[in-house]
């Protein structure tokens, strides 16, 4: 392979109008100056430069090889020139990929800052729920929202996880529960993405005690916009796994009810994938450092709050704390089993 050094030298020769004025632009000797040259016109066979020992003229040959040199020498100077940018303020457009409710969940509350932190920076954030094709449609950075990191040649910048609970409305819990038990849930009305390849939509729980358990549920609505579901199960459309930042307001007025608390849903992890960490444009790192700085502190904040929630929502007792009615419900529920209990007692 040439080495491409040379084509420099040449190059250099012309524009300074001989080897004097080439070695001191490059700040090399005359003598190597010139024997690069000659080496160069003796491995291509053709004449580059007349010489004389008065002045040097470029022959014909040269002057067309001098054109493409020098344009290879212009490519070089701007390769060099991005690597330096790559250095300095974030700057120029960030377009950025993100799940609807996860832009207004996450991002919302911390993107004003980095705007106003990188004003150079011009963010275009693109709101779609499918998985788009970082490369191939020519994202700078992903955000997802997944129960598993899947395997990717892309850079995974893990966030923290997002703790889900299945909710309903008291009136559908009243209408169609009680939930107290897994087996209850099966074949229930629910809310959440449409089944994958065909397969009925399932949830996927686990007990204190670790054991795993699936339940199929019969799709009364379909979306993965977690708003809309809420807004669903509000209204008493059916059972809906929800993030637990789209309905904490909901669950500690009571108006949705947490089933089954003493089981678990898988977590969501909230996480940026972007192609590479080398030579990372500025606008990207810092994007991805300001997301990194105050997201993992914010989901451990809800989640303890999550926790803290279930465990005031549940009696602790048994007979509803797998699927607690609000108090005012609870109390109405107790006086019918009393009725109850003493009209079998009189039979």
């Amino acid at each position: 392979m040439e080495d491409l050094n040379d084509l420099v030298l040449f190059a250099a020769v012309v524009t300074h109008g001989g080897f004097s004025g080439a070695a001191r632009a490059l700040n090399i000797s005359k003598s190597r100056v010139s024997r690069r040259v000659a080496e160069l016109e003796e491995r291509l066979s053709v004449r580059l430069l007349q010489r004389s020992t008065r002045s040097v003229n470029v022959t014909e040959v040269g002057a067309a090889f001098f054109a493409h040199c020098e344009s290879m020498a212009a490519s070089a100077r701007s390769a060099f020139e991005v690597a330096e940018r790559a250095n300095a303020k974030p700057s120029g457009r960030l377009r950025v990929s993100c799940p609807i409710g996860v832009a207004h969940l996450f991002l919302a509350p911390v993107l004003p800052n980095f705007m106003l932190a990188n004003p150079g920076v011009r963010l275009e954030l693109d709101l779609t729920n499918r998985r788009v094709d970082v490369i191939g449609e020519g994202y700078d950075v992903a955000i997802r929202i997944r129960s598993t990191l899947e395997d990717s040649e892309l850079v995974v910048r893990n966030f923290g996880v997002s703790d889900q609970v299945l909710a309903a409305s008291p009136a559908f819990v009243r209408t169609h529960g009680p939930f107290d038990r897994i087996e209850s849930l099966q074949g229930v009305a629910g809310l959440g993405p449409a089944g994958v390849r065909g397969e009925r939509p399932r949830w996927r729980l686990t007990s204190a005690d670790g054991a795993a358990a699936e339940i199929e549920y019969s799709p009364a609505f379909a979306s993965d916009d977690v708003y809309l579901l809420s807004r669903m199960a509000l209204a008493g459309v059916g059972v809906a796994q929800l993030p637990f930042h789209v309905c904490d307001a909901e669950l500690r007025s009571d108006r949705l009810v947490a089933l089954l608390p003493g089981h678990k849903l898988p977590g969501h992890q909230l996480h940026a994938v972007y192609p590479t960490r080398r030579g990372m444009v500025p606008a990207v790192k810092a994007f991805v450092e300001s997301l990194a700085e105050s997201l993992p502190r914010t989901m451990v904040e809800a989640n303890r709050e999550f926790h803290a929630t279930i465990t005031r929502t549940s009696d602790g007792a048994g007979m509803a704390a797998t699927s607690k009615l609000p108090t005012s419900m609870a109390r109405e529920a107790a006086g019918l089993n009393k009725t109850s209990s003493a009209a079998k007692g009189r039979r």
